[in-house]
């Protein structure tokens, strides 16, 4: 019996420079990067959907709205576009605005739909607003999601260790005394966290200059 020989590389192969990868990481994270991949698609989208009424506002019409502006919003504005059928448009949209919609004294689906009736086409407006900023919201969770599942945690364990030793040596003056003397091993489950503080502390260094 012969037996072939694995083609595949171990982890630590593949991560030939630990700090590469979380330079990559922290790239992919930046708020211009996010804005790139995420909002600027969504922006665009949102701005392109065109709200037309041929009757007054109603229960009906409110839903037929929400569902439309969803459906152009999932098949134009996403990093994956999805081809939701009215139904399917409608449930997600229901669903946004029951989790996500805050208005001034209102929340949910049920607020949703009375700041609308209340305001007439500005009143739904708003709320195509809030909508997609919820979707916004959604959207950029699941890019980070996406960041850290495809550069950390397809990663082998002693892989992950060696990048939190990194990340130490390289940003370690900037933690706690405490965290920094931990053992690698212990932040290994808390490195989304490490990244994440460092990712934010960049972007306001980042604003703070701007601003002057």
């Amino acid at each position: 019996m012969r037996i072939r020989r694995s083609l595949s590389l171990r982890n630590s192969e593949l991560v030939k420079s630990p700090k590469g990868t979380i330079d990559k990481i922290a790239d992919l994270l930046s708020e211009e990067r996010i804005s790139a991949e995420v909002d600027h698609l969504l922006d665009q989208a949102v701005q392109a959907f065109r709200l037309e009424l041929d009757e007054p506002l109603s229960y009906s019409s409110f839903n037929q709205v929400v569902g439309e502006f969803i459906r152009h919003v999932y098949l134009t504005g996403l990093r994956l576009p999805r081809d939701l059928s009215k139904t399917e448009a409608l449930t997600e949209a229901v669903s946004l605005l029951t989790r996500y919609y805050r208005g001034g004294y209102t929340e949910g689906y049920e607020g949703a739909l009375l700041d609308a009736m209340s305001g007439n086409l500005e009143g739904l407006e708003l709320v195509l607003s809030r909508l997609g900023e919820s979707l916004k919201e959604v959207e950029r969770n699941k890019y980070v999601n996406w960041v850290f599942a495809d550069q950390f945690e397809r990663l082998d364990w002693e892989t992950k260790r060696q990048l939190v030793i990194t990340y130490f040596n390289q940003y370690g003056t900037f933690l706690p005394t405490q965290l920094r003397e931990l053992d690698p091993a212990r932040p290994v489950d808390h490195f989304h966290a490490l990244i994440t503080d460092y990712v934010s502390s960049i972007n306001l260094l980042k604003q703070v200059f701007k601003a002057k």
